[in-house]
């Protein structure tokens, strides 16, 4: 067993100060760090406030914060896993792409009809539930490679047509709706048409319902079909502004835009930086409230899938006023060096401030 050791505040001061010239790759130790009966507590760590979140890079096989900007973390191999407001993330790097496991602990804490047991959540705390996590070992490790989850990039405008791997033939997808959100207006569209050539599409058809800034319902549907033979034989890219059903070039306001190929463009749509969307596959929205639009989830063209979202760390809301509650869930973090188990403690600092991560992560070996 491991003795309690913490690091005294003059030791922790000239830890903090030997890192201080570091470059902003170099890991950096924030706040005390405690080690007892072989069980490692970080934090809190400030993810900021939810008009200005902060994104926290951990590393968790040296056990520390990392001082990188989003920009730098897209390329970094060193973190593991990153707290952002209630979001959790998984480095999906090539050369470290993170998995999660979740062991499946407290599952009494949720009722057979899948509510929160608010006792159970409001009576935990890092203390009692310190026994589940000590209780997992690298045993616990599952060796079936299907029950791992990690973060998967998405497009927003995926899944627009449909393939025949027997026939390899294109067609489109034409009952799988998008919601474009586009200066300050909405237009609801799919695909309607399309026609394949080879390893292209010669044409494509757009079925657009549009809703006017102050509107709020989708007008009458209307088409329009581009030529994308023509277009792409002097162009690399076609621009379509979806509001007015025109194709545009890249310096006019536009929604969606095609990459050329040979005879006609890619089997892809992206999405402009400047627009947002949501997809409707199931044809349900007749028009969307601008006040609640940020409550819809619309994303930008590429968007995260959190392995997380598969098993909440979190319930919220139980007692009113907002407030987050901690199912303690122990989950096994797979990296490119090992494996480690982790246990969310925490979402408040000592001042009852939201933002503030706490948690438990110990590395997981076989000679436990």
């Amino acid at each position: 067993m491991k003795l309690t050791f913490k690091l005294s505040i003059v030791a922790l001061a000239l830890s903090v100060a030997a890192c201080s010239d570091n470059d902003d790759s170099t890991p950096v130790v924030e706040e005390t760090i405690v080690e007892e009966n072989q069980v490692s507590e970080y934090g809190p760590f400030a993810t900021g406030t939810t008009s200005s979140p902060v994104t926290v890079y951990f590393d968790l096989d040296t056990g520390t914060k990392l001082d990188i900007t989003d920009e730098d973390a897209a390329t970094n191999t060193s973190w593991d896993i990153a707290f952002k407001r209630t979001n959790v993330y998984l480095n999906s790097h090539a050369d470290n792409s993170v998995q999660m496991y979740f062991v499946g602990n407290n599952a009494e804490f949720y009722s057979e009809d899948g509510s929160a047991d608010i006792d159970m959540f409001t009576t935990a705390t890092a203390e009692t539930e310190l026994e589940d996590y000590e209780a997992v070992t690298y045993s616990d490790i599952p060796s079936d490679d299907t029950v791992w989850q990690q973060d998967v990039t998405e497009q927003i405008l995926a899944g627009f047509y449909n393939y025949d791997s027997s026939t390899h033939q294109v067609s489109a997808a034409a009952d799988k709706y998008y919601v474009v959100q586009s200066d300050s207006e909405f237009t609801k569209f799919r695909v309607s048409e399309l026609v394949q050539a080879g390893f292209s599409m010669s044409s494509i058809t757009f079925a657009v319902q549009h809703q006017a800034e102050g509107e709020q319902a989708f007008a009458q549907e209307q088409s329009f079909t581009l030529d994308l033979a023509m277009l792409c034989a002097s162009s690399d890219f076609v621009y379509v502004d979806l509001q007015s059903q025109l194709e545009v070039t890249a310096e006019d306001s536009y929604d969606v835009m095609l990459t050329c190929a040979t005879g006609g463009a890619d089997f892809d749509l992206t999405l402009a930086e400047t627009a947002t969307a949501i997809q409707d596959f199931a044809n349900v929205h007749t028009g969307i409230s601008a006040a609640a639009a940020p409550h819809y989830g619309f994303q930008s063209n590429e968007y995260t899938v959190k392995a997380f979202s598969s098993a909440p760390w979190y319930s919220y809301n139980l007692q009113g006023g907002h407030l987050l509650w901690s199912q303690y869930g122990v989950y096994i973090i797979k990296t490119t060096d090992g494996y480690h188990k982790l246990q969310i403690t925490s979402y408040y600092n000592e001042d009852g401030e939201s933002g503030n991560y706490s948690f438990r992560a110990d590395a997981l070996t076989d000679d436990q």
